[in-house]
């Protein structure tokens, strides 16, 4: 078995692979789990059965694992969130999309136009916290593809749902749509069914606490600053422009 701290929790993996331990090196720890988790042989099959393409028993058990975790994360006010996160200036933006959309494309943006001062807190697939009434994006060893993210936690500024567009804008999410739209990108325990209410308790005090905006963006470097501007709701001095 292997402890991994994770969202301020310490949870207990009972690991048949080393894969897990090598993805997770960053986030090992010690002291008693809140929780524990395994994936079964019966688990891992059935996931091997739903890929298209032939991944390692450690690889899949780690995607399993993960999604354990998940089922039992809204006990503890967290869920995952199915989107990239950038840490600016210590405070943590979310960035969601459907597959195509151009999700990393722009987050991209965000570290050109911005440099020293923007990194990625994690490409993928983070888990977001209220602690003490507060919500925090909170890096993960499962991070996407690229492997973007570093093992940290943020306050949680805005969420923003990206789209296409030929030029850059940003409006406010209407309001009967917003919990709709969040309960989309956030993972619904499958076997748990208070974890699935507090799920949706939880998409309702999100759109309490942070902002969330509609974003229709091109590729222009311009971008990131609109979206800057909207998710913050200041200028780049500064200034509250809202």
């Amino acid at each position: 078995m292997i402890k991994i701290k994770i969202a301020g929790l310490t949870v207990g993996i009972d690991n048949k692979y080393g894969y897990i331990e090598k993805l997770a090196a960053d986030y090992l720890t010690e002291g008693e789990p809140n929780f524990t988790v395994t994936a079964t042989e019966e688990q891992i099959r059935e996931e091997a059965g739903v890929l298209d393409v032939k991944f390692s028993d450690g690889y899949l058990e780690s995607i399993v694992v993960y999604r354990n975790i998940a089922e039992i994360l809204p006990s503890y006010d967290a869920f995952v969130f199915h989107g990239a996160v950038l840490n600016y200036g210590g405070e943590a933006y979310a960035f969601t999309a459907k597959s195509g959309v151009g999700k990393t494309t722009h987050t991209r943006l965000w570290l050109k136009e911005f440099g020293d001062g923007v990194h990625y807190l994690n490409g993928d697939k983070p888990i977001i916290r209220f602690i003490d009434g507060v919500p925090y994006a909170c890096g993960t060893p499962w991070r996407g593809k690229e492997g973007y993210g570093v093992n940290e936690i943020a306050p949680l500024r805005a969420i923003a749902f990206l789209e296409r567009g030929a030029t850059n804008s940003a409006a406010p999410i209407p309001s009967e749509s917003i919990v709709t739209r969040l309960l989309t990108q956030m993972y619904m325990p499958r076997t748990n069914r208070l974890g699935a209410i507090l799920t949706m308790r939880l998409a309702d005090r999100i759109t309490k606490a942070v902002r969330l905006v509609g974003l229709k963006c091109n590729m222009d470097p311009s971008a990131a600053h609109v979206s800057l501007a909207a998710m913050s709701g200041k200028t780049e001095n500064g200034e509250e422009n809202d």
